[in-house]
Protein backbone atom coordinates (compact mmCIF):
# COMPACT_ATOMS: atom_id res chain seq x y z
CA UNK A 1 0.00 0.00 0.00
CA UNK A 2 1.33 3.33 -0.86
CA UNK A 3 2.20 5.38 2.51
CA UNK A 4 0.13 8.01 3.03
CA UNK A 5 1.36 11.83 2.41
CA UNK A 6 0.82 15.09 4.04
CA UNK A 7 1.66 18.64 3.04
CA UNK A 8 3.36 20.63 6.05
CA UNK A 9 2.39 24.64 5.33
CA UNK A 10 5.42 26.46 8.01
CA UNK A 11 6.88 29.70 7.59
CA UNK A 12 10.15 29.10 6.74
CA UNK A 13 12.73 26.20 6.71
CA UNK A 14 16.41 26.14 7.45
CA UNK A 15 18.88 27.90 6.67
CA UNK A 16 16.62 30.46 8.08
CA UNK A 17 15.69 30.54 12.29
CA UNK A 18 12.45 29.67 12.71
CA UNK A 19 11.28 27.47 16.23
CA UNK A 20 8.20 26.39 13.87
CA UNK A 21 9.93 24.93 11.19
CA UNK A 22 12.15 23.32 13.31
CA UNK A 23 8.30 21.70 15.57
CA UNK A 24 7.13 20.54 11.99
CA UNK A 25 10.73 18.68 10.55
CA UNK A 26 10.95 17.05 13.88
CA UNK A 27 7.07 16.21 13.73
CA UNK A 28 8.11 14.93 9.93
CA UNK A 29 10.54 12.51 11.33
CA UNK A 30 8.38 10.71 14.17
CA UNK A 31 5.06 10.68 11.39
CA UNK A 32 7.42 8.81 9.06
CA UNK A 33 9.56 6.35 11.80
CA UNK A 34 6.21 5.67 13.33
CA UNK A 35 3.50 5.62 11.53
CA UNK A 36 4.55 5.86 8.23
CA UNK A 37 3.38 8.92 7.18
CA UNK A 38 5.56 11.05 4.32
CA UNK A 39 5.58 14.83 4.42
CA UNK A 40 6.52 17.40 2.09
CA UNK A 41 6.67 20.92 3.17
CA UNK A 42 5.54 24.38 1.54
CA UNK A 43 7.66 27.41 2.96
CA UNK A 44 5.25 29.95 2.85
CA UNK A 45 8.29 32.68 2.95
CA UNK A 46 10.98 30.90 1.23
CA UNK A 47 14.94 32.88 0.64
CA UNK A 48 16.98 32.20 -2.46
CA UNK A 49 18.76 29.77 0.42
CA UNK A 50 15.73 27.63 1.06
CA UNK A 51 16.73 24.06 0.11
CA UNK A 52 15.55 21.45 -2.72
CA UNK A 53 14.98 18.96 0.22
CA UNK A 54 15.10 19.03 3.81
CA UNK A 55 16.07 16.10 6.23
CA UNK A 56 15.00 13.66 2.68
CA UNK A 57 11.69 15.58 2.53
CA UNK A 58 10.70 17.63 -0.39
CA UNK A 59 9.97 21.39 -0.59
CA UNK A 60 7.93 23.84 -2.17
CA UNK A 61 8.70 27.42 -2.19
CA UNK A 62 6.25 29.96 -2.17
CA UNK A 63 7.73 32.58 -4.28
CA UNK A 64 4.23 34.61 -5.13
CA UNK A 65 1.21 34.51 -2.95
CA UNK A 66 -1.84 34.10 -4.57
CA UNK A 67 -4.44 30.86 -4.77
CA UNK A 68 -3.35 29.82 -8.31
CA UNK A 69 0.28 29.30 -7.64
CA UNK A 70 -0.38 27.95 -4.09
CA UNK A 71 -2.21 25.49 -5.56
CA UNK A 72 -0.27 24.80 -8.57
CA UNK A 73 2.60 23.38 -6.69
CA UNK A 74 0.78 20.93 -4.64
CA UNK A 75 1.48 17.27 -5.36
CA UNK A 76 -1.15 15.22 -7.10
CA UNK A 77 -1.41 12.46 -4.43
CA UNK A 78 -1.60 14.71 -1.42
CA UNK A 79 -3.85 12.56 2.10
CA UNK A 80 -3.46 15.92 4.39
CA UNK A 81 -2.28 19.23 5.20
CA UNK A 82 -1.02 20.35 8.37
CA UNK A 83 -0.65 24.16 8.11
CA UNK A 84 1.79 25.50 10.89
CA UNK A 85 -0.02 28.94 11.38
CA UNK A 86 1.72 31.14 13.92
CA UNK A 87 0.11 34.68 11.90
CA UNK A 88 2.97 37.30 11.76
CA UNK A 89 5.23 35.46 9.12
CA UNK A 90 1.84 34.96 7.08
CA UNK A 91 1.03 38.59 6.97
CA UNK A 92 3.22 41.41 5.36
CA UNK A 93 1.83 43.99 7.48
CA UNK A 94 -0.53 44.93 10.34
CA UNK A 95 -3.22 45.44 7.95
CA UNK A 96 -2.51 42.68 5.92
CA UNK A 97 -4.89 39.46 5.85
CA UNK A 98 -4.23 36.99 3.19
CA UNK A 99 -7.47 35.87 2.31
CA UNK A 100 -6.40 33.79 -0.92
CA UNK A 101 -4.77 31.43 1.59
CA UNK A 102 -7.94 30.73 3.04
CA UNK A 103 -9.84 30.30 -0.71
CA UNK A 104 -6.77 28.40 -1.80
CA UNK A 105 -7.41 25.91 0.94
CA UNK A 106 -11.13 25.75 1.05
CA UNK A 107 -10.31 24.65 -2.73
CA UNK A 108 -8.02 21.91 -1.86
CA UNK A 109 -10.29 20.41 0.55
CA UNK A 110 -13.25 20.57 -1.63
CA UNK A 111 -11.74 19.40 -5.02
CA UNK A 112 -9.09 16.70 -3.29
CA UNK A 113 -11.68 15.82 -0.06
CA UNK A 114 -8.49 15.84 1.99
CA UNK A 115 -8.35 16.94 5.97
CA UNK A 116 -6.45 20.49 6.93
CA UNK A 117 -5.27 20.55 10.20
CA UNK A 118 -4.26 24.11 11.38
CA UNK A 119 -2.02 24.49 14.19
CA UNK A 120 -2.29 27.55 15.94
CA UNK A 121 1.45 28.36 17.61
CA UNK A 122 0.12 31.86 18.00
CA UNK A 123 -3.07 34.28 17.83
CA UNK A 124 -2.17 38.07 16.53
CA UNK A 125 -2.24 40.14 19.83
CA UNK A 126 -2.01 43.84 20.52
CA UNK A 127 -0.59 45.19 23.68
CA UNK A 128 -1.43 48.21 25.16
CA UNK A 129 0.05 49.01 28.97
CA UNK A 130 -0.80 45.45 30.56
CA UNK A 131 -3.14 44.33 28.60
CA UNK A 132 -3.08 41.90 26.11
CA UNK A 133 -5.78 41.87 23.09
CA UNK A 134 -6.47 40.07 19.64
CA UNK A 135 -5.75 42.22 16.77
CA UNK A 136 -8.95 42.63 15.17
CA UNK A 137 -8.21 42.89 12.15
CA UNK A 138 -5.63 40.11 11.82
CA UNK A 139 -7.66 37.92 13.82
CA UNK A 140 -10.21 37.54 11.01
CA UNK A 141 -8.00 35.47 8.95
CA UNK A 142 -7.14 33.30 12.11
CA UNK A 143 -10.93 32.75 12.89
CA UNK A 144 -11.54 32.01 8.97
CA UNK A 145 -8.46 29.23 9.25
CA UNK A 146 -10.27 27.47 12.34
CA UNK A 147 -14.13 27.80 11.07
CA UNK A 148 -12.21 25.89 7.49
CA UNK A 149 -10.05 23.52 9.50
CA UNK A 150 -11.16 19.65 10.02
CA UNK A 151 -9.56 19.99 13.00
CA UNK A 152 -7.90 22.83 15.34
CA UNK A 153 -4.78 22.09 17.45
CA UNK A 154 -2.92 24.70 19.60
CA UNK A 155 -0.42 24.49 22.44
CA UNK A 156 -2.19 27.69 24.46
CA UNK A 157 -4.73 27.38 26.91
CA UNK A 158 -5.54 30.57 25.65
CA UNK A 159 -5.71 30.33 22.20
CA UNK A 160 -7.77 27.27 22.55
CA UNK A 161 -10.83 29.55 24.58
CA UNK A 162 -10.97 32.15 21.75
CA UNK A 163 -10.48 28.85 19.42
CA UNK A 164 -13.37 27.11 20.85
CA UNK A 165 -15.21 30.03 21.01
CA UNK A 166 -14.89 31.06 16.91
CA UNK A 167 -15.53 26.95 16.40
CA UNK A 168 -17.94 26.33 18.23
CA UNK A 169 -16.29 22.74 19.25
CA UNK A 170 -13.55 21.28 20.92
CA UNK A 171 -10.40 22.50 20.11
CA UNK A 172 -7.29 20.10 21.65
CA UNK A 173 -4.29 22.05 23.37
CA UNK A 174 -0.73 19.92 23.78
CA UNK A 175 1.74 21.63 25.23
CA UNK A 176 5.02 22.31 22.87
CA UNK A 177 7.57 19.14 22.94
CA UNK A 178 11.72 19.84 22.79
CA UNK A 179 12.53 20.98 19.65
CA UNK A 180 16.72 20.24 20.51
CA UNK A 181 15.83 16.60 20.70
CA UNK A 182 15.16 13.88 23.89
CA UNK A 183 16.94 11.76 25.54
CA UNK A 184 16.13 8.47 26.44
CA UNK A 185 15.31 7.91 29.79
CA UNK A 186 18.91 5.93 30.99
CA UNK A 187 20.86 9.20 30.24
CA UNK A 188 19.31 11.07 32.74
CA UNK A 189 21.61 11.47 35.54
CA UNK A 190 20.59 12.75 39.04
CA UNK A 191 21.40 15.96 39.33
CA UNK A 192 23.73 15.55 42.36
CA UNK A 193 25.97 13.68 39.49
CA UNK A 194 25.87 16.50 37.53
CA UNK A 195 27.89 19.95 36.94
CA UNK A 196 26.92 22.53 39.33
CA UNK A 197 26.55 24.80 35.76
CA UNK A 198 23.51 26.57 35.23
CA UNK A 199 22.41 27.01 31.57
CA UNK A 200 20.50 29.73 30.03
CA UNK A 201 19.58 30.07 26.05
CA UNK A 202 17.10 30.55 23.60
CA UNK A 203 16.39 33.36 21.28
CA UNK A 204 17.43 36.94 21.60
CA UNK A 205 14.75 37.98 23.96
CA UNK A 206 16.60 35.44 26.57
CA UNK A 207 18.35 39.04 27.43
CA UNK A 208 15.35 39.31 30.03
CA UNK A 209 17.13 36.52 31.69
CA UNK A 210 19.78 39.09 32.82
CA UNK A 211 17.73 42.05 33.95
CA UNK A 212 17.66 41.58 37.57
CA UNK A 213 21.61 40.19 37.60
CA UNK A 214 21.42 40.26 41.33
CA UNK A 215 18.79 37.76 41.99
CA UNK A 216 20.72 36.20 39.17
CA UNK A 217 23.72 35.75 41.34
CA UNK A 218 21.64 35.30 44.31
CA UNK A 219 20.09 32.30 42.86
CA UNK A 220 23.75 31.02 41.86
CA UNK A 221 25.00 31.29 45.61
CA UNK A 222 21.93 29.87 46.96
CA UNK A 223 21.99 26.70 44.43
CA UNK A 224 25.99 26.29 44.94
CA UNK A 225 25.86 27.14 41.07
CA UNK A 226 29.74 27.71 39.79
CA UNK A 227 29.11 28.24 35.75
CA UNK A 228 26.83 30.06 33.69
CA UNK A 229 26.69 28.89 30.34
CA UNK A 230 24.87 31.39 27.74
CA UNK A 231 23.54 29.93 24.29
CA UNK A 232 22.70 31.51 21.45
CA UNK A 233 23.13 35.81 19.81
CA UNK A 234 25.96 37.16 21.72
CA UNK A 235 24.74 39.73 24.24
CA UNK A 236 25.32 42.87 26.32
CA UNK A 237 25.89 41.13 30.25
CA UNK A 238 27.62 43.07 32.90
CA UNK A 239 29.18 39.45 34.17
CA UNK A 240 30.93 41.31 36.53
CA UNK A 241 28.16 41.46 38.62
CA UNK A 242 28.30 38.03 39.14
CA UNK A 243 30.81 37.89 41.56
CA UNK A 244 33.10 35.07 41.24
CA UNK A 245 30.59 32.51 39.37
CA UNK A 246 32.42 31.90 35.45
CA UNK A 247 30.05 33.29 32.82
CA UNK A 248 30.87 31.19 29.54
CA UNK A 249 28.94 32.31 26.43
CA UNK A 250 29.29 29.79 23.96
CA UNK A 251 27.60 31.48 21.14
CA UNK A 252 25.17 29.14 18.89
CA UNK A 253 25.79 25.60 19.20
CA UNK A 254 24.27 22.31 17.46
CA UNK A 255 21.56 20.66 19.31
CA UNK A 256 23.64 17.82 19.96
CA UNK A 257 26.12 20.22 22.16
CA UNK A 258 22.98 22.20 24.01
CA UNK A 259 21.56 18.44 24.96
CA UNK A 260 25.27 17.79 26.38
CA UNK A 261 25.34 20.67 28.34
CA UNK A 262 21.78 20.42 29.30
CA UNK A 263 22.47 16.44 30.23
CA UNK A 264 25.27 17.71 32.63
CA UNK A 265 24.10 20.47 33.85
CA UNK A 266 22.13 21.12 37.17
CA UNK A 267 19.64 23.71 36.37
CA UNK A 268 17.97 26.17 33.67
CA UNK A 269 16.88 29.86 33.69
CA UNK A 270 14.26 31.54 32.41
CA UNK A 271 12.64 34.75 31.64
CA UNK A 272 8.66 33.79 30.41
CA UNK A 273 7.22 37.14 32.06
CA UNK A 274 6.51 38.19 28.44
CA UNK A 275 3.85 35.29 28.05
CA UNK A 276 2.06 35.00 31.40
CA UNK A 277 0.03 31.31 31.83
CA UNK A 278 2.04 30.27 28.28
CA UNK A 279 5.12 28.21 29.47
CA UNK A 280 3.34 25.21 27.95
CA UNK A 281 4.49 26.78 25.30
CA UNK A 282 8.28 27.37 25.63
CA UNK A 283 10.44 25.07 24.03
CA UNK A 284 12.78 26.15 25.85
CA UNK A 285 11.17 25.54 29.48
CA UNK A 286 10.09 22.27 27.25
CA UNK A 287 13.97 21.02 26.69
CA UNK A 288 14.71 21.84 30.31
CA UNK A 289 11.80 19.53 31.70
CA UNK A 290 13.20 17.38 28.99
CA UNK A 291 16.60 17.15 30.11
CA UNK A 292 15.71 16.28 33.73
CA UNK A 293 17.48 20.08 34.67
CA UNK A 294 15.73 21.68 37.31
CA UNK A 295 13.78 24.66 36.02
CA UNK A 296 13.86 28.08 37.00
CA UNK A 297 11.61 30.86 36.44
CA UNK A 298 12.47 34.03 37.55
CA UNK A 299 9.09 35.15 38.37
CA UNK A 300 5.42 33.18 38.68
CA UNK A 301 3.95 32.53 35.84
CA UNK A 302 0.53 30.79 36.31
CA UNK A 303 0.13 28.05 33.68
CA UNK A 304 -1.51 25.87 36.30
CA UNK A 305 -4.67 24.67 33.13
CA UNK A 306 -1.37 23.01 31.16
CA UNK A 307 -0.61 21.31 34.37
CA UNK A 308 2.44 23.65 35.34
CA UNK A 309 2.80 24.23 39.11
CA UNK A 310 5.08 26.39 40.82
CA UNK A 311 7.28 24.52 43.42
CA UNK A 312 6.49 21.49 41.50
CA UNK A 313 7.29 21.87 37.69
CA UNK A 314 9.64 24.79 38.49
CA UNK A 315 11.43 26.75 41.07
CA UNK A 316 11.14 30.90 41.37
CA UNK A 317 14.74 32.45 41.02
CA UNK A 318 15.81 33.71 44.42
CA UNK A 319 18.15 33.57 47.69
CA UNK A 320 15.00 31.21 49.43
CA UNK A 321 16.46 28.40 47.39
CA UNK A 322 19.40 27.95 49.95
CA UNK A 323 17.06 26.79 52.40
CA UNK A 324 15.76 24.29 49.69
CA UNK A 325 17.53 20.31 49.80
CA UNK A 326 19.30 18.58 47.15
CA UNK A 327 16.37 15.85 47.53
CA UNK A 328 13.64 18.87 47.19
CA UNK A 329 15.55 20.23 43.71
CA UNK A 330 15.86 16.74 42.80
CA UNK A 331 11.91 16.62 43.04
CA UNK A 332 11.22 19.30 40.88
CA UNK A 333 13.69 18.06 38.15
CA UNK A 334 11.81 14.61 38.01
CA UNK A 335 8.07 16.24 38.20
CA UNK A 336 8.80 18.56 35.31
CA UNK A 337 10.63 15.34 33.22
CA UNK A 338 7.35 13.13 34.12
CA UNK A 339 4.73 16.18 33.20
CA UNK A 340 6.99 16.76 29.55
CA UNK A 341 6.91 13.11 28.88
CA UNK A 342 2.86 13.51 28.84
CA UNK A 343 3.36 15.54 25.98
CA UNK A 344 6.83 13.95 23.70
CA UNK A 345 7.29 14.33 20.78
CA UNK A 346 6.58 10.64 19.89
CA UNK A 347 2.95 11.74 22.06
CA UNK A 348 2.59 14.89 19.68
CA UNK A 349 3.30 12.75 16.31
CA UNK A 350 0.69 9.66 17.48
CA UNK A 351 -2.08 13.36 17.82
CA UNK A 352 -1.26 14.30 14.26
CA UNK A 353 -1.20 10.51 12.76
CA UNK A 354 -4.73 10.34 14.41
CA UNK A 355 -6.20 13.10 11.85
CA UNK A 356 -5.16 11.77 8.62
CA UNK A 357 -6.76 7.87 8.77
Amino acid sequence: TKPRKLLQIVPRLPPYSDGVGDYSRLLAKQLLTEHGIVTEFLSFRPGTETPDTIDGFYTHRLFEQSAEYFLSLLPEDLDGVILHYSNYPYLQGKLDTPSWLVDALGILMRDRNIPLVVMFHELPTLKWKQLRILNPVQSRLSRQLARLASSVVTDSHHFKEHLEYWTASSVTCIPDFSTIGEPQPEEIRPLALRQPRLVIFGGSDRIRAYRDIHQLRETCQALGIQEICDIGAKQAIDAEALGAIKFTEMGFQPAETVRSLLLDSMAGLIDYSRFPGDLGKSSVFAAFCAHGVMPICTTYNPSEPDGIFVNQHYVLAGRHLSEWSTQRYQAIATQARNWYCQHSLEINARLFSSYFP
